[in-house]
């Protein structure tokens, strides 16, 4: 009867609380043990209850009250290591620092506190003197640890991957003279692909001890340089001017910072030059640089300029060009032209002379709206789309091939160019100055009426085009008639070449 009364006091009080401490645990942190629990909380009640039962002076009630409570203990430490693994492991790292422990972390926690346990039990509850036991558990720990030494080496090496956050999905690196992506990034190996969606996996414990560079971090904006060599007769400052056109129109080079070139080094044939700009996109790396190099020696080419390099050069004679069929040949295209049609074949021809011609390479602007233009264009050979910006817009009015010009009001005017051009395949141009025209219209004062009457037509026509754009038709402009651009033209021309 006096053992039911304790049960009843003593026992079912902490059965009770330990339910209702689970029951908060599982409802406030959603950790469920289920069936076992349920053994942790009558364990717990059975050992409150026997230490007033059991009579620990006689020797066979004091081994059940030991047996008791090395279960409950047992028990117990279940219940510590789940919520060490759950509020550290799961909470902290999980949660805090947005990290997945890996399963290997639980488990020798649960083990290495189980064990630990045990020998506290048969030390002091059972008082049993365990050193040779500690000293086999340690010995067989020694041989474990040497024997998962790389894999704790690669979880070490994680962790602190992990923790100190060098690097993350996403993340552009550049390791063993390689670009590579960050694919992946768990506790034992690193997975990256490079440019060329090659897939390489690193043990972590190598890249820590790597020299890395992160070209993703603190920001992906991140500079990247070009070497271009150039002869040594050109002069640098020049030099500079062209390499930066270089980089005016390739995709993936930021305006902001503004690309810069720098004079590296005085070579044995050449100047090398140093092109940095910044970048944000590294998978396009290969293909920028591609760009600027291109953009760069067509650049160099139209500027007279060579890319000397050490070189056996043999030399066969040709005959020359014929560079009076070449001038035939340009004065006969300007002949299909609207404005140039009205002058006679010696003005076409002497017209010519002195032109000269230039490349542009395949998405490189011929010129752009708002500059000076001094010359006249003509595109021997490619094909180019004509653009007028506008509040921010730009419009394609017109696309010029082969045999077509180029700037003729800039020309003939001297207006400022009023549309922009940008080559669509490999250009030919040949450039006409424009002091050859005011020699012919000196000469011929009454060739301008009639150029200004023609240039009215052709304002017209591009006035149709940009009215029929989204931008302009919000703004109902009224364009002037055909007479009023004529007269204005007119007066221009005759203000412009003073005749």
């Amino acid at each position: 009867m006096n053992n039911l009364f304790y049960i009843m006091l003593v026992g079912l009080p902490v059965y009770v609380v330990m339910v209702v401490l689970g029951r908060q645990l599982r409802r406030r942190w959603n950790l469920r043990m289920g069936a076992p629990y349920h053994f942790i909380c009558i364990a717990n009640a059975v050992l409150a209850a026997s230490y007033f039962i059991l009579d620990v002076s006689v020797a066979a009630e004091r081994d059940k009250h030991r047996v008791i409570m090395a279960a409950a203990f047992m028990l117990d430490s279940i219940l510590l290591l789940t919520l060490f693994n759950r509020f550290y492991w799961e909470g902290y790292f999980a949660k805090k620092r947005n990290m997945v422990p890996p399963r290997f972390f639980t488990h020798a926690t649960r083990l290495i506190g189980m064990t630990a346990t045990a020998v506290l039990i048969l030390q002091f509850v059972f008082d049993v003197r365990v050193p040779g036991l500690i000293a086999s558990i340690g010995g067989l720990g020694l041989a474990v640890g040497l024997a998962l030494r790389p894999v704790i080496s690669n979880l070490t090496a994680g962790l602190t991957i992990q923790m100190g956050k060098p690097l993350k999905q996403g993340d552009w690196l550049y390791i063993d003279s390689r670009l590579a992506e960050v694919m992946e990034l768990n506790w034992r190996t690193t997975r990256l692909r490079t440019i060329d969606h090659t897939y390489i996996e690193i043990p972590n414990v190598d890249l820590v001890n790597v020299h890395l560079q992160n070209y993703s971090y603190p920001t992906p904006h991140h500079a990247m340089r070009v070497t271009v060599p150039v002869e040594y007769e050109a002069p640098p400052n020049k030099v500079r001017a062209i390499l930066l056109r270089s980089t005016e129109d390739v995709s993936g080079v930021l305006k902001d910072p503004a690309p810069e070139v720098y004079l590296k080094e005085f070579a044995d044939s050449t100047i090398i030059y140093e092109i940095r700009v910044w970048i944000e996109k590294d998978s396009e790396h290969d293909r920028i640089a591609d760009g600027i190099r291109t953009d760069a020696w067509y650049e160099l080419r139209r500027a007279g300029l060579t890319m000397p390099f050490p070189q056996r050069v043999v030399q066969y004679l040709r005959p020359k060009d014929d560079s009076d069929a070449q001038a035939r040949h340009i004065a006969d295209m300007l002949g299909r032209n609207m404005i140039f049609s009205v002058l006679s074949d010696s003005q076409r021809q002497k017209l010519v002379v002195g032109a000269h011609k230039q490349l542009f390479g395949k998405g490189e602007r011929i010129f752009r709206q708002g500059e000076e233009g001094n010359a006249l264009y003509v595109v021997a050979d490619g094909e180019a789309d004509v653009f007028v910006e506008s509040d921010g817009h730009s419009t394609r009015v017109n696309v010029v091939r082969s045999g077509e010009c180029l700037g003729e009001f800039s020309l003939l005017t001297g207006e400022k160019l009023s549309a922009s051009v940008q080559a669509t395949k490999d250009c030919e141009v040949v450039l006409i100055p424009r002091e050859r025209m005011a020699e012919i219209l000196r000469e011929s004062p009454e060739l301008v009426e009639r150029l200004s009457e023609i240039l009215a037509l052709r304002r017209l026509e591009t006035e149709v085009i940009l009215a029929e754009s989204e931008t302009q038709r919000s703004k109902k402009v009224v364009p002037k008639s055909q007479e009023e651009y004529a007269n204005d033209f007119l007066k221009k021309m005759q203000d412009f070449f003073s005749v």
